[in-house]
């Protein structure tokens, strides 16, 4: 997949044509190593770092997945819980300064009043500046009134499938 990916470029392409054409007896001009070695250098260095990216993202992912979360059970209490082992329909309690492990719905903030959270969306878009976001009217006052969310858990989100509009989302 590398290698196809170097070929959308102009420059490798063009270098592989005139390579490929040496091979053709009336079109050779020099030796055929004069051709291919540049070339093959250049994608040489150019897998080695890929390959070096790959293994960088991988160490980056293990990290991540290895990072503990609390997650609420059904007997009220929270319970540590690998990122990796997060799925669809955990509550998971997020504290402040604390990256967000995955796609999640803010039901509860500490902030009584306006129920709003400024929080990071660098690693989704690659900005860095705080964006603000709401809590659900309903769970923030439920919370606030019965300071508990276990009943919860019997409860459920209509959403849209997953897409890449990140400032949009529709669900009920």
């Amino acid at each position: 997949m590398v290698l196809v990916n170097q070929f959308k470029f102009f420059f490798n392409c063009f270098f592989l044509i005139i390579a490929l054409s040496q091979f053709v007896t009336y079109l050779r001009v020099g030796f055929l190593f004069t051709y291919i070695a540049p070339l093959a250098f250049v994608l040489t260095i150019t897998m080695m770092k890929e390959a070096w990216d790959d293994f960088q993202r991988y160490r980056r992912d293990k990290d991540v997945n290895e990072k503990v979360y609390q997650r609420l059970t059904t007997n009220g209490e929270f319970e540590n819980i690998l990122s990796e082992r997060i799925k669809v329909g955990n509550i998971i309690k997020v504290n402040q300064n604390e990256r967000i492990p995955a796609d999640l719905v803010l039901l509860y903030t500490t902030e009584h009043e306006s129920a709003n959270v400024f929080l990071r969306t660098d690693q989704l878009d690659g900005e860095t500046d705080w964006k603000l976001r709401k809590s659900i009217d309903f769970t923030q006052n439920y919370y606030h009134a019965n300071q508990q969310l276990t009943n919860l858990l019997e409860s459920y989100i209509i959403a849209e499938p997953p897409n890449n509009l990140i400032y949009n989302f529709k669900g009920k």
